[in-house]
C-alpha cells in the first residue's frame, strides 16, 4: 500500500481545533485594532497592541496547517482537478471579496474603485493569505519533485535563513524612496511572496509528510518547547518596547514564537477525540469568517461611532462576538444558494461524525 493511501485513511483531528483557534485569533486581533485605533501610547494601549500582534500568529498558523495537511494528504503527487477545485472554492471567493471590499472602501472613503480592485486582487486586503497558499501548492510540487531528495535538516536551515533574511530586510531597511509603489511594497506588498513564509512551508511539509514522527518529536522535546515559548514571547515584548517592527506576523522575531505555539497547540490537542461544538462550527466556517469578519467589524465600529455609544474597551468583545456571529449567519445563508459558496467559500462539513479526514481538510485549506 502506497503512502498516499495510508495517509488519507488517517485523521488529524488536531488540525480542526487549531484552525478554529487561528480563525478566532484573527477576528480578535482585528477587534482590538478597531477599538484601539492607531495609538500605542499608554500601558493599556501598548498591551492591547502587543496582544494583537501576538494574535497575528493565527494567519501564519492558517498558512502552516494548509501546507501540513497538503503534505499529509498528498505526500507524493497532487490529484487530478486539484487546482480547478481550489480555483473555484478559494481563488474565486478571494476575487469576489476583493471586489466587494474595493467597492465598500471606495464608497466610504471616496477612493477610486477600479484602482482598489486591482490592489485588492494583488493582495491589498485581508484575504491576501490566499495568494500565499496558492504559491504553496506550487512549492509542494517542487518539493516532491526536487527538494525531497535532500536532507531535511539542510532544507529547513536554508529555508529559515531565507525567511529571516527576507523579513529582516523589510523590517530593518527603510524604503529607498517615497514613491507610492515602493511605499506599498514596504507597507504590505512584501507579505505576498512565498519567501516571507518559506520556513513555515518547509517545516509544515516535513511535519505533514512524516506526521507520526513529528508528533513523536514534539512529545519527546515538549519540556524544551514549553520552556522556549515564554522566552520567544519575551523577545517580542522587548522588541515592541525598543524596536520598530510594527505589531504583526510579518516580523522575523514572530517565526520562533509562532512555530513554538503551533507545537504547543498540537501537543495540547493530540488526545482530543471530539471537538467542542463551537470550535467545530468555527473550523468549518473559518475561510468564510476570515473573508467576511472585517466587513462586520467595520460596520459595527461605524455604528458605535455614529450613535456615540461609549463602550470603552468593552467594544473589543462586542466586535469579536458580533463579527463571528454575523459572518456565520451570512455564510450559512449564502451557502444555501448555489452561487453562495463561490462568493464566501463553502462550508467544510465532515462527511461523517468522525474527525474530518486529512483529505477533506486539505480540500478546504
Amino acid at each position: 500500500m502506497n503512502s498516499n493511501a495510508i495517509s488519507t485513511k488517517k485523521t488529524i483531528s488536531e488540525v480542526g481545533l487549531i484552525r478554529a483557534i487561528a480563525c478566532m485569533s484573527v477576528v480578535l486581533l482585528h477587534s482590538i485594532k478597531f477599538t484601539t485605533g492607531e495609538s500605542t501610547e499608554g500601558a493599556i494601549q501598548f498591551g492591547l497592541w502587543t496582544l494583537a500582534g501576538l494574535l497575528s500568529f493565527g494567519t501564519s498558523t492558517f498558512v502552516f496547517i494548509s501546507a501540513l495537511v497538503l503534505a499529509y494528504s498528498y505526500p507524493n503527487q497532487l490529484p487530478k482537478q486539484f487546482y480547478s477545485k481550489r480555483i473555484k472554492f478559494l481563488l474565486i471567493p478571494f476575487a469576489c471579496m476583493a471586489v466587494f471590499y474595493a467597492v465598500m472602501s471606495g464608497v466610504l472613503n471616496g477612493w477610486s474603485i477600479p484602482k482598489l480592485v486591482v490592489y485588492n486582487m494583488l493582495g491589498a486586503y485581508h484575504g491576501w493569505f490566499v495568494l500565499v497558499i496558492f504559491q504553496f501548492y506550487i512549492l509542494h510540487q517542487l518539493f516532491n519533485k526536487y527538494i525531497a531528495r535532500f536532507d531535511p535538516g539542510w532544507v529547513l536551515a536554508i529555508a529559515l535563513i531565507i525567511n529571516v533574511a527576507y523579513l529582516a530586510f523589510f523590517n530593518l531597511v527603510a524604503p529607498p524612496s517615497s514613491n507610492q509603489y515602493i511605499a506599498y511594497i514596504w507597507d504590505r506588498g512584501y507579505w505576498m511572496p512565498f519567501t516571507g513564509w518559506v520556513f513555515y512551508f518547509a517545516l509544515a511539509y516535513y511535519c505533514g509528510k512524516h506526521y507520526q514522527t513529528f508528533m513523536q518529536y514534539i512529545e519527546k522535546y515538549k519540556v524544551w518547547i514549553y520552556a522556549a515559548l515564554p522566552v520567544s514571547l519575551a523577545i517580542i515584548i522587548y522588541n515592541n518596547m525598543y524596536a520598530s517592527f510594527g505589531f504583526g506576523s510579518k516580523r522575523m522575531d514572530m517565526i520562533l514564537f509562532t512555530v513554538l505555539l503551533i507545537f504547543v497547540l498540537f501537543l495540547a490537542f493530540r488526545n482530543v477525540t471530539k471537538m467542542p461544538a463551537v470550535l467545530s462550527i468555527v473550523s468549518q466556517y473559518s475561510f468564510g469568517i476570515y473573508l467576511l469578519h472585517w466587513f462586520y467589524l467595520q460596520m459595527m465600529d461605524i455604528a458605535i461611532e455614529t450613535f456615540a455609544v461609549s463602550l470603552g474597551y468593552f467594544e473589543i468583545p462586542l466586535l469579536f462576538v458580533g463579527g463571528l456571529l454575523c459572518s456565520y449567519v451570512t455564510i450559512n445563508l449564502l451557502n444555501r444558494i448555489k452561487i453562495g459558496k463561490y462568493i464566501v467559500g463553502r462550508v467544510n462539513v465532515p462527511k461523517s461524525s468522525a474527525p474530518a479526514s486529512s483529505r477533506s481538510l486539505a480540500t478546504e485549506n
